[in-house]
């Protein structure tokens, strides 16, 4: 790996570091008892409905680890640029200043001004990145980053809620093969998804929501389901409904090939 590479995947390896401080955080939170879904018997029907009883407020914590990680990504590809910069210039006393990554909300030319911060580079480094074409309709993510780095920095704190996310439904059904008798068929769960999704899921999730609705006599059945729930991005006109974690994982990872393809020119 290049110096040049190196100094720009710096950022790269922080924003993993604190990726995994957010899930810690997140699933801190979610154990300390964030939620809580109950179970209430209807009178009429026998049904069991499980519905969202409470629910708290994200941590600050949270928020900020999030905000973090975004700008530090953003800021990644302001460093590739940089280095891109340093291997192009022909006069030492240029320092850079006005470098940064190009997004863009449409397809741009090369002289248009979307490309004025790159402006210096290598010709040929300038029609790599015309290539990549950073824009909202071909890179959607690294568009969504640039948007929300700009509301974190400039203007608020990232917009996020609770959304429902899956039931945990593989020791309900353990439960119930085995109460009626299908004991032999529980190697076959192994091989069946442990969640699975309800009307509910990617929704924001709110008090008295009901998530479930069990037929009467499976009470050992239903003490086996669990609930989980997810962080969803609330950001009108650019991301919306979406998990925190899932978006935050593709972009690191789109960042990381984007800075790994410049890796001939930085030599």
């Amino acid at each position: 790996m290049s110096d040049g590479l190196r100094l720009a995947m710096r950022r790269v390896e922080r924003s993993k570091e604190r990726r995994r401080d957010l899930e810690s955080e997140m699933r801190a939170w979610a154990e300390s008892g964030a939620y809580k879904v109950v179970p209430h018997l209807n009178s009429e029907t026998g049904d069991t409905v499980f519905y969202v009883s409470e629910l708290s407020d994200i941590t600050p914590l949270t928020h900020s680890l999030i905000g973090e990680i975004i700008h530090t990504l953003r800021t990644a590809l302001d460093h590739l640029a940089y280095q891109l910069f340093i291997v192009s210039r022909t006069d030492p006393l240029d320092e850079g200043d006005r470098i940064e990554f190009p997004i863009y909300d449409d397809s741009k030319t090369t002289e248009s001004n979307a490309f004025r911060p790159i402006k210096t580079l290598r010709p040929e480094i300038i029609e790599a990145i015309r290539k990549v074409n950073p824009c909202k309709t071909n890179q959607p993510l690294l568009w969504i980053l640039h948007r929300l780095d700009i509301v974190d920095k400039h203007r608020r704190i990232v917009t996020c809620h609770l959304a429902h996310h899956s039931v945990f439904i593989r020791d309900a059904l353990r439960q119930l093969l085995t109460e009626t008798g299908y004991a032999d068929m529980l190697p076959v769960l192994e091989l069946r998804p442990a969640f699975v999704t309800s009307h509910r899921t990617g929704r924001r999730a709110q008090v008295g929501d009901i998530l479930f609705s069990a037929p009467p006599g499976y009470d050992k059945v239903n003490e086996k389901l669990h609930f989980t729930f997810d962080i969803a991005f609330d950001e009108s006109g650019v991301i919306e409904g979406k998990s925190v974690i899932e978006t935050l994982d593709a972009m690191i990872k789109s960042v990381e090939n984007l800075i790994t393809n410049f890796e001939p020119f930085l030599v």
